[in-house]
């Protein structure tokens, strides 16, 4: 599980303008992380995603996600952005947090909807979203999240 989520894959101080900045901003990193081979079609994949439905939760959160042959491992990268930006959410607000997954078409099941379902139960508590607003500890923040992550599942 410490595969899926480290401290390199977590990003505190993220400075992009809109959602389209953001969805570069991951899928750049994914490349540098060699997460992915190919950034811009990973990028089109996210946007693909996003067309179907909207991945903005409530809160400032969002969880955008790709399952896609562009994905090496399954990956979970979190973002914290300077500012609000908009995106489409169940209450109208701006995104300023952002967990995405991105998995490879080949996974295993449905190790993405298990994702999803785990960030989206966390969410639901406080605590939780206190501590991944607030946290500025990259180390303490990774082991913190995936110790929710695996209770979760």
């Amino acid at each position: 599980m410490n595969d899926l989520l480290n401290e390199n894959t977590v990003f505190l101080n993220v400075d992009e303008k809109d959602k389209d900045g953001i969805l570069k901003f991951i899928s750049t990193k994914a490349q540098e992380l060699d997460i992915t081979d190919d950034a811009d079609a990973l990028y089109h994949d996210f946007l693909e995603r996003e067309k179907e439905f909207s991945t903005g939760l409530q809160d400032g959160f969002a969880i955008p996600h790709a399952r896609t042959n562009n994905v090496k491992k399954v990956t979970v990268m979190y973002l914290r952005n300077k500012n609000s930006i908009e995106w489409q959410t169940l209450d109208d607000q701006p995104v300023k947090y952002i967990f995405a997954l991105l998995v490879p078409e080949k996974s295993a099941g449905d190790v993405h909807l298990k994702m999803i379902s785990s960030l989206a139960t966390a969410l639901l508590e406080d605590d939780f979203k206190n501590t991944v607003i607030s946290s500025n500890d990259k180390n303490e923040l990774t082991r913190f999240i995936l110790k929710i992550m695996k209770e979760e599942n």
